[in-house]
Parts: structure tokens; C-alpha cells; sequence
């Protein structure tokens, strides 16, 4: 249910209970004025605007926060199949797989709204680009990757976090834990990246040479350094791209 429908069955409870006679319209012609009223106040399009009131994280004794960067509004672009919405203030709620879109109607009211995520094809907040996760289906609780790299070979990054009870002395009784998987998509296959033989393995062919840019570029590919499977995956992207012409 989006927010307009949500607010005019708001409205229509009001006017029930209203007394019988402040009602001299019909209740079809009720729900139109309700209508009409809501096109104009909230303009929205529901392209975009479909989703539920968010109210913020959980309170109380609690270290850290639920969002994929950090707590503050980023400047964020969302695509449908039909449209492109620039200019939006917007954060990523991992704990909840939600958008986070900050929301000003006609009249100038502000509300924060969890956006329903199975019409968006591309988001970017910030500088970083996500797209749903290949082979997740059609849902409303699509998870969203950032891409890491582009070319004939999707670096794929997915975080979630969960609120545990604190594993450690210390103020706060819990705290937000992140866990992140990571991905390569090609050929219409998602393959989970564990380690540097993930992609020996899937490009038996250019082995040898990923190896050699491994040791003369002095790679460390642990799971958490990011910019350095980055720079193979863009070298891997380089060959195949040569490779293809």
C-alpha cells in the first residue's frame, strides 16, 4: 500500500466519523474530492512514491546504525523501467533492505519513506552505483549490489546488518553487525567471489597472466581489501575486453 492510498483511507475514516450532517456529497463522490485532493498536495508520482512511512533506526542503547555508508542523506538517482528520478535525498537501510527516501509534498510536508524496491532497475547514492542482485527474481525485498566493477565481468558487493546483543564490555547493550558477500556476474552466471582462484577458475585461459599482475602489482586479495580485487577485476575486464574484439 503507498503512502497516497495509506493517507486517503486516513482521511475517509475521518469523514466517517464525522457528523451526517458535514456529509452532503455521496461516498463516491467523497473518495474523489479525497482523490483530487492527494493529486494535488502530494504530486507524487507513484513510480517512485510507493512504499511505507519510515520512522528512523530502533532507539535505545545501541552502537552504530543500520545504513549501508553512514547515517546522513546522500544526493541519490533512482531508475524504473519508465523513468529517472534525479536529485533525491536518499540513504540505504541494510537492516532492513529499505531505500530511504526523504520526501517533501506539495505543501511542504516532510516525511521519510521506506521505497518498495521492485520497480528500480539502478540507484546511485553518492558516487556509487547499485542494481538488483542478478537472479533474485521480482520482489519487493530485492537485494541491491553496488558494482564495483563494470566490463565483461560485474564486481558485485552486497552488505546486510543485523542488531545483536554486544559481544563486548562496554556502553551500549547492542550493536549493528555487518556481514558482506561478494560476487562476480558473467554470462548470465553469479558466482560467489571467494578468493583470487574464483577467477582463475572461471577464466582457466587468462590465468597466467592475472597472476603475473597479482605479483608485479604486489596484490594482497584478502576478502575485506576491496580496492585491490577492484584493480584485478578491472585487469581481468582489460584482457577479456581485448580478448573479445
Amino acid at each position: 500500500m503507498n503512502l497516497r492510498t495509506i493517507c486517503i483511507c486516513m482521511l475517509s475514516s475521518f469523514l466517517l466519523l464525522s457528523p451526517a450532517s458535514a456529509q452532503e456529497q455521496d461516498d463516491q463522490s467523497a473518495t474523489e474530492l479525497l482523490s483530487q485532493y492527494f493529486d494535488n498536495v502530494f504530486g507524487g508520482d507513484e513510480r517512485l512514491i510507493s512504499g511505507h512511512i519510515y520512522y528512523g533506526p530502533a532507539q535505545g542503547s545501541i552502537r552504530g546504525h543500520p545504513y549501508y555508508f553512514d547515517d546522513s542523506w546522500k544526493n541519490g538517482v533512482i531508475e524504473t523501467p519508465t523513468a529517472k528520478f534525479n536529485d533525491l535525498q536518499v540513504k540505504f537501510d541494510i537492516t532492513l533492505n529499505k531505500v530511504i527516501l526523504k520526501y517533501t509534498t506539495t505543501d511542504y510536508a516532510t516525511y521519510q519513506i521506506g521505497l518498495n524496491s521492485g520497480s528500480m532497475i539502478r540507484i546511485e547514492i553518492g558516487s556509487s552505483e547499485f542494481i538488483p542482485l542478478p537472479g533474485t527474481g521480482e520482489s519487493t525485498g530485492i537485494p541491491f549490489a553496488e558494482v564495483i566493477s563494470k566490463g565483461p565481468v560485474l564486481y558485485l558487493i552486497t552488505k546486510e546488518k543485523s542488531l545483536e546483543i554486544t559481544g563486548s564490555a562496554g556502553s551500549a547493550d547492542y550493536e549493528y553487525k555487518e556481514y558482506m558477500k561478494q560476487y562476480l556476474f558473467h554470462n548470465g552466471m553469479l558466482i560467489p567471489f571467494r578468493s583470487k582462484n574464483t577467477l582463475y577458475r572461471t577464466f582457466p585461459e587468462i590465468e597466467r597472466t592475472l597472476k603475473r599482475y597479482v605479483r608485479q602489482n604486489s596484490l594482497y586479495l584478502i576478502k575485506n581489501r576491496i580496492n585491490e580485487r577492484k584493480k584485478l577485476i578491472d585487469h581481468c575486464n582489460t584482457l577479456l575486453s581485448g580478448t573479445n574484439e
